[in-house]
């Protein structure tokens, strides 16, 4: 006989949002059945905490037991953002053949480049390599700290087989 899901939901401030940049409330909502290991069934970011809430029982879930250990929601957390890393590295991407025709594009040679999404932390970072008739999002990383972003570009180099990646006049983007 099998035992009902049971529904959890652990909430808590101020963690990354790798699609806004911006720390924000976090809510998960995972269920548990049979004692089998726990599965994901939403993840939130939001402004407010009520908002969080609001998104569960729009999933149709009425009745959740509320989790205030802080391992384990941020364990839940680290495991979404583990899968989220390993996507944007895997994820390779052709992106539109304008693009080529396009700044800063048309105006740098072919090669592998960094190209970061603003000047401040956190921030996007993306290994562009153009060669002459496309563009390809090789790897994409959300970089916290300037550690992540130079450990970042460590792996692209080692994957890549490159010995430098940023160069002066370098393209940015705008």
């Amino acid at each position: 006989m099998t035992s009902s899901p049971r529904y959890y939901l652990g909430i808590l401030p101020h963690l990354l949002n790798p699609i806004d940049l911006d720390y924000e409330w976090f809510g998960v909502l995972w269920l548990e059945e049979d004692n089998r290991f726990p599965i994901i069934v939403g993840y939130w970011f939001t402004k407010e905490e009520s908002e969080i809430t609001h998104n569960v029982i729009q999933t149709g879930v009425s009745k959740w037991t509320p989790v205030s250990d802080h391992q384990i929601v941020i364990r839940m957390y680290e495991s979404i953002r583990n899968q989220q890393k390993k996507q944007d590295w895997e994820t390779r991407t052709r992106l539109s053949i304008r693009t080529i025709f396009s700044s800063p594009w048309n105006e740098v040679s072919s090669g592998l480049y960094i190209i970061k999404s603003r000047d401040t932390y956190p921030l996007h970072a993306s290994a562009i390599l153009k060669k002459k008739f496309f563009i390809w999002l090789e790897h994409a990383a959300v970089c916290e700290t300037e550690g992540d972003l130079h450990a970042f570009m460590n792996r692209v180099s080692e994957e890549h087989q490159m010995e430098t990646l940023m160069k002066k006049g370098s393209p940015t983007v705008k």
